[in-house]
């Protein structure tokens, strides 16, 4: 099953915006990052493979949840390991992210 990320995503009543970052990784060493004073989620450019994408996604939409909900106790290896496992269950159940409403900002 198919589920769309659209651009924006609410989590506690913030909406974050969702999008690509060209060198995201050559700068920064990461494939993605949370901004909670802007309110962003930056990911590696649209060519990253859907899997790492998807878990990249997760990881970051994680680290709004603990930002909001949890003032950010959670350690990144914990972030980490919660994304694989989340995402190795999704792929299980056979949903698979699509990413067409994500763009360059």
């Amino acid at each position: 099953m198919k589920i769309r990320i659209p651009n924006k995503i609410k989590v506690g009543g913030h909406w974050i915006e969702i999008f690509y970052e060209k060198n995201l990784y050559d700068h920064h060493g990461k494939y993605g990052q949370s901004r909670f004073p802007e309110n962003e989620i930056a990911l590696q450019d649209r060519d990253m493979v859907n899997s790492r994408k998807s878990q990249t996604l997760i990881h970051e939409l994680l680290h709004f949840v603990d930002f909001v909900y949890n003032n950010c106790n959670l350690e990144e290896n914990t972030v980490n390991a919660l994304a694989t496992g989340i995402h190795a269950l999704l792929v299980d159940l056979g949903v698979e992210f699509d990413f067409s409403e994500i763009n360059y900002k």
